[in-house]
C-alpha cells in the first residue's frame, strides 16, 4: 500500500500551483481533476466530514470538535474507509481494484484546502502520509479572497433580487450565499488565522511534513523544486525545472507591498501575521 502525498493549505495560498508540480513530477493527483486541480472524489469525503462537523469552508475549526468526540469520529473514520475501498474510488485512480485505493502501487496523492482540518481523520488510514504544507503570507490571501468574494457578491445580489418576487410562492430558503467570511478584509484575515491555527496544531502530530512558502516558491523556484522533489522522491528534471520557472510569477510574492492601503491594512494587524512567521 503507497501512502499518499496529501497537499494542505489555506484556501488561495498556492496549493493549486503545488498540486500541478507534483503532476508534472509524476505524482498521480486524480483522474478527476476540476480546474484548481483538486479531486472531485477528495473533494465529496471533505465536504461530508465538514458538513457532519457542522463545519463550513470558511469556518473550519469546527472540524477539531467531531475528531475530539470518539464516537462520532469512530463512525466517521469507518465511512471513509469504506469509500476509498470502494468502486466509487474509480473516480479518483481510473482503475477498478479489489482495495480500491488502498491497492494503488504507484506514487499518488490529493490537493484540498480542507485537508488540513480533516487531516487527523485521513492519518487513521494513511498513518504514514506524507503532508505537504503550503503557506502564504495573510494579506496576500485576505485581499484574494475578498475580491473574489465582492465578485461572486454581484451574482448573489441579482439571484436574490429575483428570489424576492417570488418566495411568497417558494420555500424561503435563503438565495445568498451561507456567510460572508470574505466579505471584509478583517474577517477574511481572520479566516486565515483559524486555518493557519488549525493546520499548525494538526502539523505537529505528523512526522513527515514539508512545509512551503509560497513567496519563496515564486522568488527562488528552483531551490524550493529541488526540496519538492526530494521530499517525493523524484529526481531532477532539467526540462520541467524550466517549464516549472516559467510557471510561476515572481510578482505575486508579497503582492499586497505594492498597495498601501494592504500596506496599512499589514501595519493594522502586525501580531496576527507574526504569530504564523510573517510581518509587513
Amino acid at each position: 500500500m503507497e501512502s499518499p502525498f496529501v497537499v494542505i493549505g489555506m484556501h488561495r495560498s498556492g496549493t493549486s500551483l503545488v498540486s500541478r508540480i507534483l503532476d508534472k513530477s509524476g505524482i498521480l493527483m486524480g483522474r478527476d481533476l476540476q480546474t484548481d486541480h483538486e479531486s472531485k472524489f477528495f473533494i465529496g469525503l471533505n465536504k461530508w466530514i465538514y458538513e457532519n462537523a457542522g463545519a463550513d469552508w470558511a469556518r473550519p475549526a469546527a472540524v477539531e470538535e467531531l475528531i475530539d468526540y470518539e464516537p462520532a469520529r469512530n463512525q466517521v473514520e469507518e465511512y471513509l474507509k469504506t469509500r476509498i475501498m470502494s468502486s466509487s474510488s474509480k473516480k479518483f485512480s481510473g482503475r477498478s481494484m479489489k482495495n480500491g485505493l488502498l491497492d494503488l502501487d504507484c506514487k499518488w496523492g490529493w490537493k484540498d484546502p480542507r485537508n488540513g482540518p480533516a487531516l487527523p481523520l485521513w492519518k487513521t488510514i494513511w498513518p504514514k502520509m506524507k503532508v505537504i504544507h503550503v503557506i502564504r503570507h495573510g494579506v496576500d490571501v485576505a485581499s484574494s479572497l475578498h475580491s473574489r468574494s465582492l465578485k461572486n457578491w454581484a451574482e448573489d445580489e441579482n439571484r436574490f433580487k429575483k428570489w424576492m418576487k417570488l418566495y411568497k410562492w417558494k420555500d424561503s430558503n435563503s438565495p445568498i450565499r451561507r456567510g460572508q467570511r470574505a466579505a471584509t478584509l478583517s474577517h477574511a484575515l481572520e479566516f486565515w488565522a483559524e486555518q493557519m491555527e488549525v493546520e499548525k496544531n494538526v502539523v505537529k502530530t505528523c512526522e513527515n511534513v514539508l512545509e512551503i512558502r509560497y513567496e519563496e516558491l515564486l522568488v527562488n523556484p528552483e531551490i524550493i523544486l529541488k526540496k519538492i522533489w526530494s521530499f517525493i522522491g523524484t529526481e531532477i528534471n532539467a526540462e520541467l525545472l524550466i517549464e516549472i520557472q516559467e510557471m510561476v510569477d515572481s510578482s505575486r510574492a508579497f503582492a499586497f507591498r505594492n498597495d498601501q492601503t494592504l500596506n496599512d491594512f499589514a501595519e493594522e494587524n502586525i501580531e496576527t501575521l507574526e504569530k504564523f512567521g510573517y510581518s509587513v
